[in-house]
């Protein structure tokens, strides 16, 4: 039975079969497929149309990084804790080998492809292993009988034999294979006729990919929140939604004339250069909820970067949330606490979407221990799940 969830490919082409193509995808135990497809539309449009298997699976490592190692998503099964998907195994040894030259940044591809090629001899087993089948199941939808017998006996020597027979007469086919003395060194040549189709729909086609991507990765992680925000581009527009409950933060201080301070050190803060900090790091909650955000230094910001803060600390963060919405909710200064609720509601629409923080969080009269009461369970139970994700715990 399909995955009625999975999305088809709207394309249509007079000259290639592309049911074919949307059938790449299909019985995707370990999501190879979808890495391997997609790290040969990366490579494609620098004008290539034959690069070998090692190009691609470096593309793939740069591919799946951020997923890993910055999100914390696993990509397929885990046993005793390590990781038995190759990809997935392959970027946590990268990292672990690296980590020291990594400095808690999300590095560019120039930098990934590097470190790849630096620690290539630790990382060779794995990318063996994802030469063994990948590259030749994905293109079984073009196959008949015989060629996918091949691949299944893994007789590749008599399967490029075939594959190479096989685009001699009929050019629709999608690749073919070049043989090497390694399998690693085995190249991959595109057909023309779907270089071109890729190039023209490489928006349509790239979103296809990690739209049925982003649905098996949620199914390996049950319960992580916004799986689709995490695989898709972050915008310009996200990176700078925050300007709005970080002015509500500097109004306090306008209309009170008390700083602002840190949770964290009780240090007080420079009005005009504070940040604010996701207290559960927005790369698992994948949101800038107004209940997750705190006021913070850029130094120490930086330095907690994508950590997890220890557990103790959800105290102080929830009194200084009641601190705000004490200001906005229950202030005896009605005309401070008009001109925080106009701005308040600016917040809203982008920072408060949450049911249970709208309906039961930021509503009038609630007390100290009752507004505590609702954020510290719900901010506990979205804690505790990024921490069974194995997020780094952070020391200052």
């Amino acid at each position: 039975m399909g995955d009625n969830r999975k999305m088809e490919l709207p394309l249509y082409s007079n000259k290639l079969n592309v049911k074919k193509f949307e059938n790449l995808l299909s019985n995707n135990d370990q999501g190879y497929k979808f890495f391997w497809l997609e790290a040969i539309m990366e490579l494609i449009p620098n004008g290539n149309d034959l690069f070998t298997f090692e190009d691609v699976i470096n593309e793939m490592i740069v591919g799946a990084w951020k997923t890993v190692t910055h999100y914390h998503l696993r990509l397929g099964h885990t046993v005793n804790g390590n990781a038995e998907n190759f990809l997935e195994h392959a970027i946590r040894l990268l990292y672990e080998n690296a980590k020291t030259e990594l400095k808690n940044k999300v590095p560019s591809r120039d930098r990934l492809l590097y470190l790849i090629g630096k620690y290539n001899d630790v990382l060779e087993a794995d990318k063996i292993h994802l030469t063994d089948y990948v590259p030749y199941r994905l293109i079984k939808p073009f196959m008949d009988k015989e060629g996918k017998a091949y691949i299944d006996s893994k007789n590749y020597g008599r399967f490029i034999a075939y594959l190479n027979a096989f685009t001699k007469i009929d050019n629709e086919f999608f690749y073919d294979i070049v043989e090497a003395d390694s399998s690693l060194k085995r190249r991959i040549h595109i057909n023309e006729e779907w270089r071109e189709f890729m190039m023209q729909n490489y928006a349509v086609i790239m979103g296809w990919i990690r739209y049925n991507k982003a649905i098996f990765i949620q199914d390996r992680n049950p319960g992580v929140p916004g799986i689709m925000y995490k695989i898709a581009p972050e915008t310009e527009e996200r990176r700078k939604s925050l300007e709005n409950v970080r002015i509500l933060w500097k109004m306090t201080y306008e209309l009170t004339g008390k700083p602002l301070y840190e949770i964290y050190t009780g240090n007080t803060l420079n009005i005009d250069s504070f940040d604010l900090d996701h207290f559960v790091p927005r790369s698992y909650i994948s949101n800038d909820e107004i209940w997750n955000l705190t006021p913070m230094s850029k130094r120490l910001n930086s330095s907690k970067n994508n950590k997890l803060p220890e557990k103790f600390y959800i105290k102080r963060f929830v009194e200084y949330n009641y601190y705000l919405y004490s200001l906005v909710f229950a202030n005896s200064n009605q005309a401070q606490a008009d001109v925080l609720m106009k701005q308040f509601h600016k917040c809203e629409n982008q920072h408060l979407n949450a049911v249970w923080a709208s309906e039961k969080l930021y509503i009038p009269g609630l007390d100290q221990e009752k507004f505590g009461n609702v954020l510290e369970e719900n901010l506990g139970l979205v804690y505790d799940s990024a921490k069974l994700q194995e997020y780094e715990m952070w020391v200052i």
